[in-house]
């Protein structure tokens, strides 16, 4: 399924969002995409924006992963006290490349969180950042890909808006609605191709941070009941909008003038072969000269 294909790299994805909120915690998803990315890339750098990105990190010494390296910026958000640490105003990208292995081919930038970096900065510079990551040539590697969290419910909807746009997949976080597993997300993944794939899916997280037992989840439409209060919206006019049967059958009986009645198809179907005949109507609004037009011409 899409979102088992996207963390293992079978589908190529650029920049991967994921959008959690207080009911749907991501950062598991997360976690999952950095260890997929440690067994494709030679390096995986992880900025550590969020005061939760503690348990990330955590998370990753308990596996024994050697090749992420982790940046720290939640300590000093805002550099009041000059360390030399990752800011919010930092240049990422010349921080990464400073700090790149000798040699390095490839690698893949994670960003836990993005909430931090939004709330601080416009939505612009964001944007910009994660793009110029992505797909400039500034680190002097192939990035493999970037992959954000972000905390929708703190962020207003043209935020969003803007980051969506620029991401080529979003996992948004649902509360999950399965008995048999254990998150629940919609998906919108740009394909290579430019086509847009809208799914939503449950699925389970190993202690390994191995996506398994994914699902599609169908949606199923609830029928409203009709509103039987709701005012018509053509009564109390001082014109009536409706006909009666009357009217209707009159209506009917109306012979449109670019259409043929029994008499015009008989006579057009009585003519011989070879013959051909013109069938001129005058109209109420023509202006009929009975004078012959060439009376004034001495032949």
């Amino acid at each position: 399924m899409m979102i088992g294909d996207i963390v293992s790299a079978s589908e190529n994805s650029k920049i991967v969002l994921i959008e959690d909120s207080i009911n749907a915690n991501g950062r598991n998803v997360l976690l999952s995409y950095i260890v997929s990315l440690s067994k494709i890339t030679e390096e995986v750098h992880l900025l550590l924006f969020d005061v939760r990105g503690q348990d990330t990190q955590e998370a990753l010494k308990s596996l024994g992963i050697q090749n992420v390296k982790v940046h720290r910026a939640s300590t000093d958000l805002l550099q009041w006290d000059r360390s030399q640490g990752i800011g919010l105003h930092t240049d990422i990208k010349a921080y990464i490349r400073e700090r790149l292995s000798l040699g390095t081919k490839s690698v893949a930038v994670v960003i836990d969180s993005l909430s931090p970096l939004l709330t601080h900065t416009s939505p612009s510079f964001t944007c910009k950042t994660l793009h110029e990551l992505a797909y400039s040539e500034a680190l002097r590697s192939q990035v493999q890909q970037v992959v954000t969290l972000l905390h929708g419910d703190l962020h207003d909807d043209n935020s969003l808006s803007l980051t969506h746009h620029t991401c080529t997949t979003v996992h948004k976080m649902v509360p999950i609605s399965t008995p048999h597993a254990m998150f629940c997300c919609n998906t919108l993944h740009k394909k290579v191709s430019g086509k847009v794939v809208k799914i939503r899916e449950s699925f389970n997280i190993t202690e390994e941070y191995q996506v398994t037992e994914v699902a599609e989840v169908k949606q199923t439409s609830q029928n409203l009941p009709a509103d039987q209060n709701q005012l018509d919206p053509t009564a109390n006019l001082t014109f009536n909008l409706s006909l009666s049967d009357k009217e209707k059958e009159a209506r009917s009986q109306v012979i449109l003038p670019y259409t043929y009645n029994k008499e015009r198809q008989e006579c057009v179907l009585a003519k011989s072969v070879g013959e051909g005949k013109i069938f001129y109507q005058p109209d109420e609004a023509d202006d009929f000269d009975e004078e012959d037009p060439d009376d004034d011409l001495d032949i």
